[in-house]
């Protein structure tokens, strides 16, 4: 089968790779029909996030199941599925502290990561790692569970309330689901800030925003101006600290490695939370539950879909040039993904 494989950063090759097979009672073999680009798909390209070396890359996907082992009950050959590609052993320190999204053993265990991912035609997983796609939802949406679970996951952790004055920094993915996540929660107005011209074209074209929400370029509000910043960049944290009221809460959701100043003593004057997040804990299900009913809109924010070998051109597309080794804010789609 073909599969999109880290050599080190950037040096991913299509190559050939031998499928997956039952071993344990507990496996499933999903047929992968969509798998999303993650913006950490990206940092592992260009060498900002680490990963493994031959390493099949992805992580964001929706399949069918192709075979299971004896001791699968609760799924059927045939079924369509939303893969949870964050493994956890149930039994670590950290996963009975209900941190699962820090299992000890997640650095070994790390699909796309760590351990092969899901840009190819089969992945095989557990029973514990699958949940059910509704008939009627595209593939490409259910692949989108796993983002929209990470968010969900930072906003059960913010107790968000309807009356936060918002700003989203980043108007990519993340920044987008963050957006439908809060209005899920009550908030009905906010700011999303995005440099990127063609992806505020994008936004704007395709009608993301509803009433009460706005986009804005650069991010220079006034000072103690927002209840709720949430900062999808991973270096906006100084300014955020000058925009945020008091009282009010900060999350860093942005993986990009920078350094920043600021003065512990306005975080405990001001009553400044400061909150990461990272991956998903115990929302999942709400995930799931959100795309299978539809009531989101994800079809206008997953605005390209490409073939497996078209992958090179996908990435840079999304502003990830292989060819020329840099990042940069050339950015055609909001999210794109592979279908196979």
């Amino acid at each position: 089968m073909q599969a999109i494989v880290y050599h080190g950063p950037w040096n991913i090759q299509l190559e050939e790779r031998e499928e997956p097979a039952i071993t344990l009672p507990d496996e499933v073999i999903v047929e992968i029909r969509a798998t999303g680009i993650c913006g950490t798909d990206l940092s592992i390209i260009s060498g900002e996030y680490n990963a493994k070396e031959k390493v099949i890359i992805g992580h964001e996907s929706a399949g069918v199941i192709v075979e299971k082992g004896r001791g699968v009950e609760n799924f059927n050959v045939g079924d369509r599925v939303i893969i949870d590609p964050t493994y956890y052993c149930g039994y670590c320190e950290n996963c009975r502290k209900g941190l699962r999204n820090h299992c000890f053993l997640k650095s070994s265990t790390e699909a796309g990561v760590s351990i092969d991912g899901t840009f190819t035609k089969y992945f095989k997983t557990t029973k514990r790692f699958i949940y059910p796609l509704a008939d009627d939802v595209p593939f490409e949406q259910g692949a989108m569970s796993e983002p929209l679970s990470c968010v969900l996951t930072a906003v059960k952790k913010l107790a968000v309330t309807p009356f936060y004055n918002v700003a989203i920094l980043g108007g990519g993915p993340i920044g987008l689901l963050f957006y439908l996540a809060l209005k899920q929660y009550g908030i009905q107005a906010g700011t999303i800030y995005e440099t990127s011209a063609n992806r505020t074209e994008l936004i704007t074209s395709n009608d993301i925003l509803t009433s009460g929400w706005y986009l804005s370029g650069h991010f220079a509000p006034r000072k103690h101006q927002y209840d709720l910043i949430v900062d999808t960049t991973g270096s906006m944290l100084e300014k955020s600290i000058d925009a945020v009221a008091d009282g009010g809460k900060i999350a860093l959701i942005g993986l990009r490695n920078n350094q920043q100043t600021i003065n512990p003593r306005e975080i405990t004057d001001r009553s400044i939370s400061i909150i990461g997040s990272i991956d998903s804990q115990d929302t999942f299900k709400h995930a799931v539950d959100l795309i299978n009913n539809q009531v989101l809109g994800l079809e206008k924010i997953i605005t390209k879909a490409y073939g497996i070998d078209e992958f090179k051109d996908a990435v840079s597309d999304l502003g990830c040039n292989v060819a020329k080794r840099q990042r940069n804010n050339d950015i055609s789609s909001l999210k794109s993904v592979i279908k196979f």
